[in-house]
């Protein structure tokens, strides 16, 4: 059996591939290991894991989240693919659900609150993604996995490289994300923003650009969009 892997947070989660989809990607069955509310760290992290566990599948697909997300490693109940890490964002966003471990839930919430209190700019958050991005490629190809991963929800572009950027130092690597054809464009491409602007004029105006589920009509599109980004690839 040829596995495509799926893995993101919610926009990937009720992302259903149809089979038309699947079968161009040259797999055969569809595993979706996305998760609600969670960082491209745990992206990262829980597709190694389930590699480590199940073995290559044939293909990954990644919708890239929110860089501001994070996790730590926090929670007593543990779970096969994601141990004892918990997703972390804004605090109101947090489940009391978690049982963290010698402390609380409101103890977490402070230490969330706090973080985002003393990030300087954005520049921080897209930092660490940037690296992670890179780190994780690399790891694929070692494997020797064919992927995909694109700009989910960021909404990335030229303008915020400009300013946001290029002032700073320690940011050539984004360089080896624009080198890297398995990587459609950051800046130009965003999946969410994609699947509203091939909405009929009428609902467009009325969704908003981004962080919007879409339904399964949207994702249909979306796929279009990735075989025919895949067969222009000269890999």
């Amino acid at each position: 059996m040829k596995t495509l892997l799926l893995n993101g947070c919610s926009f990937g989660q009720i992302w259903k591939p149809s089979s038309d989809f699947v079968k161009r990607l040259g797999c055969d069955n569809v595993t979706n290991i996305s998760k609600v509310a969670t960082s491209f760290q745990r992206t990262c992290r829980s597709t190694v894991e389930w590699i480590a566990q199940n073995g290559n599948p044939s293909f990954v697909v990644i919708p890239i989240t929110f860089a501001h997300r994070w996790e730590l490693a926090l929670n007593q109940d543990e779970d096969d693919i994601d141990g004892s890490w918990v997703p972390l964002q804004n605090s109101n966003f947090l489940s009391d659900d978690y049982k963290i471990q010698d402390s609380s839930i409101d103890d977490v919430k402070k230490l969330v609150d706090q973080y985002y209190k003393i990030i300087p700019t954005m520049k921080t958050y897209w930092d660490k993604m940037f690296t992670e991005i890179i780190t994780f490629s690399a790891f694929l190809e070692k494997q020797k996995i064919n992927y995909l991963m694109w700009d989910m929800c960021n909404g990335f572009d030229k303008e915020h490289l400009n300013i946001h950027l290029k002032p700073y130092k320690a940011f050539r690597k984004i360089d080896l994300i624009s080198q890297n054809p398995r990587i459609i464009d950051i800046w130009s491409f965003c999946g969410n923003r994609y699947m509203r602007d091939t909405m009929p004029e009428d609902l467009r105006q009325k969704t908003a650009e981004f962080a919007h589920h879409h339904d399964s009509i949207r994702y249909k599109e979306l796929e279009k969009y990735i075989i025919g980004y895949l067969n222009n690839l000269d890999l």
